[in-house]
């Protein structure tokens, strides 16, 4: 009982939070155009300022060579768990199967990760870790979202195209960030203390100001259609990839913080993107929202239960 409070108290100022930006968007004080800016606010400058910043004052000896292929298997892994499920469930609708797989592999890590790590290790999380997931688990979430959309798109128009894969993981402002922060770090570039705190203070936002934004995204209406499909695709995402995962982390011989960040990192519920990539490549992002959505109300539960049970069997710390 004592490590499910334990988790309860880490998750709960996350989702309140999160709780306070959905109430704002239904008194309407919150509306779609500030979501969008706010998001490319969050995005382009908040988050890839804390990652060059963490990274730059970081100790940084070492990429793991082991966990980058842990994680990228993973990904793997998940991604095809994730496409026999839905060819079971789903039947003669490409659109909604892509839909389906893209949000069972896909987690909401930078906005909804980043602060759990924060509440669980205070701060202290191995930031070699945290570059391994951004730098390598993302980016191989944005080339499978690619591959799984454009092969499911029933637009003969749509073609797979490797240089525009590699041009949207160069231009990936958290990988500017964590490209930049590695450079400045590893050869001891001076920043004037002046642009540094100012960075620091505009790192600060991203935690805050997304989760607001998440919250003021979130909508429940009309989630009885395609509910077994909705309700699976989040299961898969916040339940089944870190019951997969974790025990492969173990027998690996990970350590406890390894272990710590790779369950945020499986259980952390859908990516809000993915309503984006969806619509965009001609996808069904009507089964992306509502996946998004029933996946952060499930992980209100799923969180809790599982940060208590890592701690329980000692692999948090």
């Amino acid at each position: 009982m004592e490590s499910l409070f334990l988790g309860f108290n880490i998750v709960f100022p996350i989702f309140f939070v999160l709780a306070i930006g959905y109430i704002a968007k239904e008194r309407g004080y919150i509306d779609s155009n500030f979501v969008d800016k706010g998001t490319w606010l969050v995005f382009y400058i908040a988050l890839p300022f804390k990652l060059f910043y963490d990274i730059k004052n970081a100790d940084i000896k070492s990429l793991h060579p082991k966990y980058v292929i842990y994680i990228l298997s993973g990904v793997i892994i998940v991604t095809v768990i994730s496409w026999i499920i839905g060819k079971l469930i789903i039947k003669d609708d490409n659109k909604k199967l892509s839909a389906f797989i893209h949000c069972s592999y896909r987690s909401n890590f930078v906005y909804v990760g980043f602060p759990i790590l924060d509440m669980i290790y205070n701060g202290t999380q191995s930031l070699e870790h945290i570059i391994v997931i951004v730098a390598f688990g993302l980016t191989l979430y944005n080339i499978v979202a690619i591959v799984v959309l454009t092969y499911y798109g029933e637009s003969e128009n749509k073609r797979i195209n490797i240089v525009d894969i590699l041009i949207k993981i160069i231009k990936n402002p958290m990988i500017i960030g964590i490209i930049l922060g590695s450079l400045f770090n590893f050869l001891n570039i001076p920043v004037y203390s002046g642009i540094e705190r100012s960075i620091e203070m505009i790192s600060k936002l991203s935690t805050p100001l997304s989760l607001i934004l998440i919250g003021a995204s979130l909508k429940f209406e009309g989630a009885s259609k395609d509910s077994r499909a909705i309700l699976t695709s989040a299961l898969i995402k916040t339940v089944l990839s870190p019951l997969v995962m974790v025990p492969i982390g173990i027998l690996l011989g990970f350590s406890n913080m390894e272990l710590g960040i790779a369950y945020v990192f499986w259980a952390t519920p859908c990516a809000v993107n993915c309503f984006v990539f969806t619509k965009q490549m001609d996808s069904d992002y009507q089964l992306a929202s509502k996946v998004i959505t029933f996946s952060f109300a499930l992980s209100i539960l799923t969180f809790p239960i599982g940060i208590s049970l890592m701690n329980y069997f000692n692999l948090l710390y």
